[in-house]
C-alpha cells in the first residue's frame, strides 16, 4: 500500500497537472495532432496498419510509447527532432504503479516514458506524447511531468532504428492479407487517444480500406478458402 506521504504527493501532482493543463489549453500551448502530420503518416505502415491509425487509436498507442514515440517522427518532414526516455511524475508518483512495483507486478522502470521533441523552423520546440495523443510546448510539458531524462536519441539514431527495425520490412501488399483477421476487432474497439480524434480515426480507416482494396482482399480470401473447402 502507498504511504500517506506518497498519496499526498500524488494528489498534489494531479492538482498541479490539471491547473497547468487548463492554462496550456487556454493559451494555445497544448494542441491536437495537425492534419499535415496525419497526412504524412498515412502511408507509413507498421504491422499492416498505417501510422495515422496507430497514433489515433488509443488501444494501439497508449502503453506503446517507445515504439510510437519514434514512429511519430516520420511525420515531421525535414524538421530536427530527438526522442527522449525519461522518468515522469504521472507514472512515478502514481500509487497504483508504486504498489504494483512493490508486489513485483511491474519492474523498476515503471516510471519511464518516451516522447518526441520536434524543433520547428522558428525555434519553437514541441513535445509529442503519443500515449495521450497531444502536442505540448516544451517548457509547459516539462512543468507538467518533471521528466528525469535517462536517454536521448537524436534524429540520425531514430531514423536508423526505424529503418532497420520495421521500415525495411514494411510491405503493405503482403501485410494486407492479414487485415481481415485483425481489422474487425480493431474497428469494434474504436477508442481514440483523444475524443476529438474519433471522426478522423473513422476517416483514416475508410481511406486505408480504399487504398488497399480491403473489400477485394476479403473477397479474394473468401474465394480461396471456398476452393480449399474451408468455407461453406
Amino acid at each position: 500500500m502507498a504511504t500517506k506521504l506518497e498519496e499526498m504527493k500524488w494528489e498534489l501532482h494531479k492538482k498541479k497537472y490539471d491547473e497547468l493543463f487548463d492554462y496550456g489549453v487556454k493559451h494555445g500551448l497544448i494542441a491536437a495532432y495537425d492534419k499535415e502530420l496525419i497526412k504524412n503518416l498515412r502511408h507509413i505502415y507498421c504491422g499492416g496498419l498505417p501510422a495515422s491509425i496507430l497514433l489515433l487509436h488509443g488501444k494501439l498507442s497508449n502503453g506503446h510509447c517507445y515504439d510510437r514515440g519514434a514512429l511519430v517522427t516520420l511525420g515531421f518532414g525535414d524538421d530536427d527532432f530527438q526522442v527522449i526516455n525519461a522518468d515522469i511524475d504521472s507514472l512515478g508518483l502514481n500509487p497504483q504503479y508504486i504498489d504494483e512495483y512493490r508486489t513485483g507486478n511491474v519492474n523498476e522502470h515503471f516510471a519511464n516514458h518516451c516522447f518526441a521533441e520536434r524543433k520547428l523552423k522558428d525555434g519553437t520546440t514541441l513535445v509529442y506524447d503519443t500515449s495521450v495523443g497531444l502536442v505540448f510546448e516544451k517548457s509547459l510539458y516539462y512543468k507538467l511531468e518533471n521528466p528525469k531524462i535517462t536517454k536521448i536519441k537524436d534524429k540520425k539514431a531514430i531514423l536508423r532504428f526505424l529503418y532497420y527495425d520495421f521500415q525495411q520490412d514494411s510491405d503493405i501488399e503482403r501485410d494486407k492479407y492479414v487485415l481481415p483477421l485483425i481489422l474487425p476487432s480493431i474497428e469494434n474497439c474504436l477508442v481514440p487517444t483523444q475524443p476529438i480524434y474519433l471522426n478522423q480515426l473513422k476517416q483514416e480507416f475508410k481511406i486505408f480500406k480504399q487504398e488497399v482494396g480491403y473489400d477485394e482482399v476479403c473477397e479474394e480470401i473468401h474465394d480461396d478458402m471456398k476452393v480449399k473447402g474451408f468455407s461453406h
